[in-house]
C-alpha cells in the first residue's frame, strides 16, 4: 500500500529545526494511483494535495518535499516545489539533500 507524505516547515521559522513529516489520509494500491493523486493540479496550476495541506494547516506550514511511499518495499516517488516568484526568505541558502530525507 502506498501513502502520501509531506515534509513541511513552519512558515517564517527555520525550516531545518521546524521540519515535520505529515501523512495524508488515504492509501493507494499502486504507485500509479498514488502519483495520480499527488500530481493532480488545480485550475491555478498548483498541486491540489499540497494546496489543501497548506490551507488545512491554517497557512502555518509550507511544504519542502512531497511523495508517495510504500513502507514495505521502500519504493518512493518525490515532488519538489518550484518557486516561480522566488524562494521564501527562510529557504534562501537552504539546500535539501534528498538522500538524507526520509519522507
Amino acid at each position: 500500500m502506498f501513502k502520501i507524505l509531506i515534509l513541511a516547515y513552519l512558515i517564517g521559522l527555520d525550516p531545518v529545526s521546524t521540519q515535520q513529516t505529515f501523512q495524508m489520509l488515504g492509501w493507494y494500491r499502486t504507485m500509479d494511483e498514488c502519483k495520480a493523486e499527488l500530481l493532480k493540479k488545480n485550475d491555478d496550476n498548483t498541486y491540489a494535495v499540497m494546496k489543501e495541506f497548506v490551507i488545512d494547516g491554517g497557512f502555518k506550514w509550507d511544504w519542502l518535499v512531497a511523495g508517495c511511499k510504500n513502507d514495505e518495499t521502500r519504493e518512493e516517488f518525490r515532488v519538489l516545489p518550484d518557486y516561480p516568484l522566488g524562494k521564501p526568505e527562510e529557504l534562501e541558502g537552504v539546500t535539501l539533500d534528498l538522500d538524507d530525507i526520509d519522507i
